[in-house]
């Protein structure tokens, strides 16, 4: 069995911008309500939205200016995209940008990000520590959803890259741990796909 294309990147802030990004995320300005799965019985979890497309691809919304939206509600996330852009996410633009949060037994449901190949899904996982016993993996799953093809260990200062065509879902984080599972995500599209809409 082969696993879908995954790129990781450890180690990818220096020690002083991995803590400030962890210290700004963990500021307050949550939302409660995000979910993946669909249905009354999903679990909602925290979510911050900093720029980007908000319900659908199908929003008119100019890429450049959603860079632009991102430097301005949350310079430092906006920082760490422009050196993404240069480096790993080369030759993308930002089409959306928030974080997640969820408590310890939250589920999120098995869920594309987008149906074109070209899209990409970039998760950092910001943490200072994470332990196997936490759990809180993200699951890659094959075209069907019947079959786990990757899973991306929730690593502090890591960065993972696939597909958004990947089908793929958050597991729960154990309950023995009291804190939050946040993930920073940055979700793409080639740069010369021009003004979406």
């Amino acid at each position: 069995m082969s696993g879908p294309k995954v790129t990781v990147f450890d180690n990818l802030l220096p020690p002083p911008e991995h803590a400030a990004v962890w210290a700004f995320l963990n500021q307050g300005g949550w939302t409660y309500g995000g979910f993946s799965a669909q249905g009354p019985e999903a679990d909602r979890y925290f979510y911050k939205h900093f720029a980007g497309y908000r319900n659908d691809g199908r929003e008119a919304r100019d890429l450049a200016a959603i860079e632009t939206e991102l430097l301005a509600t949350a310079p430092i996330v906006g920082e760490m995209w422009k050196a993404l852009r240069k480096g790993p996410l080369q030759g993308q633009a930002l089409s959306r940008c928030y974080a997640n949060a969820m408590s310890g037994g939250v589920e999120g449901g098995l869920h594309l990000d987008s149906n074109i190949e070209s899209h990409l899904t970039a998760i950092y996982y910001p943490h200072p520590a994470w332990e196997p016993d936490f759990a809180g993996e993200t699951l890659l799953f094959n075209a069907s959803g019947d079959e786990i093809v990757a899973a991306i260990y929730p690593k502090p200062n890591r960065l993972a890259i696939f597909s958004g065509t990947i089908p793929h879902v958050a597991r729960p984080m154990s309950r023995r741990r009291s804190d939050l599972r946040i993930t920073l995500m940055f979700k793409t599209m080639p740069a010369d796909a021009g003004p979406a809409g």
